[in-house]
């Protein structure tokens, strides 16, 4: 019976090591308020159009990472930092980089769960460009 007491308090305990901080998601999004909300479209346009990056990458980024982090991702610059500014191990389940895998393949067709490290990353736009380079077919022209 012990036994069984002290494995429920352990597993409340990994619980919550493993789930997100939502104090913190908290205080992020209330920094972000002071920034003006996008729409899909006026964040694209604003940000990823001239870098060439496919609007299906960028409507990924947008949604599934709002969702992941609970952040407002219509008020995210390029320039924010995803462990600095946006804490996104702390804000997301431990798990996010694999659900972002799992999801780019199902919506891209393409698996990157052998070379997406969300830590050589730095920034929204460095993981923009890193995905939206793993949709980009290589062109592999005849001299």
């Amino acid at each position: 019976m012990w036994r069984k007491l002290k494995n429920f308090f352990l597993s409340l305990r990994t619980y919550s090591d493993m789930s997100p901080d939502v104090g913190l998601r908290r205080r992020i999004n209330q920094t972000l308020r002071s920034r003006s909300s996008r729409s899909f479209e006026e964040w694209y346009h604003s940000f990823w159009k001239r870098l060439d990056v496919s609007k299906d990458v960028a409507a990924f980024v947008y949604d599934q990472m709002e969702e992941y982090s609970g952040l407002q991702f219509s008020r995210v610059l390029p320039s924010d930092r995803l462990s600095t500014d946006l804490h996104l191990s702390m804000v997301c389940w431990f798990d996010w980089e694999c659900t972002l895998c799992d999801d780019f393949c199902d919506r891209f067709s393409v698996d990157i769960h052998g070379c997406f490290d969300p830590y050589a990353l730095s920034t929204i736009k460095d993981l923009v460009v890193f995905l939206n380079q793993q949709v980009i077919p290589v062109n592999y022209s005849q001299p």
